[in-house]
């Protein structure tokens, strides 16, 4: 009985150590995101005292996104991502992020860990042309996001499935629009609301 109860603690010891998220570790991975929830956006003309804010509902807003992860020490991951988003209510906006990451993972059970991420980085957005101009506006700033609900599965060693069921994101941004400049933050923190899943490859 004593043996086979230790090779039993043996057998479950290898299979966590697999399955671990070791140093040296890499990834590649693609994710897809769509976002329902509210956007808080504040307004302001530079120079004026001129300011608005208003609660924008988050509508068609369909993202995607390329990754890359290193693991510096064992369960502690440093990367970067590429994210691409599409709105298509109002004026049809694009956006473009470029964004450092870090993500810390704590194993929930074999194979399935909890991932809480932070990012920081370069944001884009370029809305459609006004109806009334027939103008479009191009505005560049600093992005950021908080994944704390974030969870991956990693059934095998090479590939890996990840979920986001939540994201507080700040976004700011500046521009020229009609000579006039502008500056503009968008906050948003929406359960369930801003939902991404991904794909990774790890080598």
């Amino acid at each position: 009985m004593k043996k086979v109860l230790l090779t039993l603690v043996a057998i479950v010891a290898v299979a966590f150590t697999a399955s671990a998220q070791k140093q040296g570790e890499q990834h590649i991975g693609a994710n897809l995101g769509y976002n329902t929830g509210k956007t808080n956006v504040t307004l302001s003309l530079r120079g004026d005292n001129y300011s608005e804010k208003e609660s924008i509902l988050g509508g068609d807003n369909l993202g995607v996104g390329v990754e890359y992860g290193y693991f510096v020490i064992d369960n502690l991951r440093v990367g970067g991502r590429i994210g691409y988003s599409y709105t298509a209510d109002g004026d049809k906006s694009h956006s473009l992020t470029i964004m450092p990451n870090i993500a810390y993972y704590v194993r929930l059970a074999d194979k399935f860990y909890y991932t809480p991420n932070f990012a920081i980085g370069f944001g884009l957005g370029t809305t459609g042309k006004d109806e009334y101009t027939n103008e479009s506006f191009t505005m560049c700033g600093l992005a950021t996001e908080l994944q704390p609900l974030a969870v991956e599965f990693r059934p095998t060693e090479k590939f890996a499935m990840s979920v986001s069921l939540c994201s507080l994101q700040y976004v700011f941004l500046t521009g020229d629009i009609e000579q006039v400049k502008v500056d503009t933050g968008a906050f948003s923190f929406d359960l369930l609301a801003n939902a991404q899943v991904g794909f990774k490859l790890y080598f």
